[in-house]
């Protein structure tokens, strides 16, 4: 590893947002980034454990102490590369992953300052993307084909994944354009719907094909596959069975952040929460 002792001398640095005059303008993603510089000083932080909580925190297994290492000597191809192995979309998760990793960190145990490590992976994908290291893959055909049910993250995880060994990939989706919650559920100011349109689009020049609008009843599923993955998601919202539930005005949440992300989208024009809703609570 790199620098073992810099937690001693570095303290943590957070990108930030953006001003708040500036982003109550739009709609765009408010968090910020650093300079390559202060970026690879926070990967020094990495201190090298004897045992990598942040590794077994994470539910993708990355290794995080790798490429940490990578990114703090400049390796910033080296470093997308042990990302990858892991992680087939870095760039979602380094912007809404809760961090379980920086929850599991030593310095996070010991100062409550542990290392950026979503940020850092975040720098990574979008200097792999920004400098070319994400080329397009085109492997060599097996004659199998695969339908997937759903493009959300699952979906799109399993595709891409049977797409890179050789198996012709096809994804069925209700909806208009791909990406399930990553589109429809988290706010553009969390995850921008480019960044989700970046890697569509990549996935399917690496071969995928999506077929949406396209409504699959489990009993009638499309002929001519030889496996079909089922990845729909858990779109139904947990009730609460409480005085007054059966008044107007009661949503679920689902249903509003679906409805303005398909208008910031121009997917929709019509926004029935805004005239029903005036004044408005959340309960979460």
């Amino acid at each position: 590893m790199g620098d073992s002792k810099a937690f001693l001398t570095i303290s943590r640095k957070e990108a930030g947002y953006r001003p708040v005059h500036e982003r109550i303008g739009d709609f765009g993603e408010v968090e910020q980034t650093l300079n390559s510089h202060d970026r690879k000083e926070q990967a020094a932080r990495c201190m090298d454990c004897g045992v990598p909580f942040c590794h077994w925190a994470c539910p993708l297994g990355n290794k995080q102490p790798e490429w940490q290492d990578a990114l703090y000597k400049g390796k910033w191809r080296d470093a997308y590369r042990i990302l990858s192995e892991t992680c087939d979309f870095p760039e979602f998760t380094g912007r809404i992953c809760p961090a379980l990793c920086e929850k599991s960190c030593v310095l996070k145990l010991s100062c409550d300052e542990p290392v950026t490590i979503r940020e850092n992976e975040a720098a990574i994908v979008e200097a792999a993307f920004r400098e070319g290291y994400i080329s397009i893959i085109n492997p060599k055909r097996n004659g199998k084909k695969v339908a997937v049910v759903g493009a959300g993250p699952a979906g799109l995880t399993v595709a891409n994944r049977l797409n890179r060994k050789g198996y012709t990939v096809t994804i069925y989706d209700k909806a208009e354009a791909p990406g399930g919650l990553l589109r429809y559920g988290i706010p553009n100011f969390k995850l921008n719907k480019n960044i989700v349109s970046r890697r569509v689009r990549l996935l399917e020049a690496e071969g995928i094909q999506f077929k949406m609008n396209e409504s699959i009843d489990l009993k009638k599923l499309p002929k001519g596959y030889d496996a079909y993955c089922l990845c729909m998601g858990a779109e139904t919202p947990r009730d609460l069975p409480i005085p007054g539930r059966e008044l107007k005005g009661i949503h679920f949440a689902l249903e509003i952040l679906s409805q303005q992300n398909r208008r910031s989208y121009r997917q929709q024009s019509y926004d029935p929460f805004h005239r029903e809703l005036p004044r408005a609570s959340a309960l979460s």
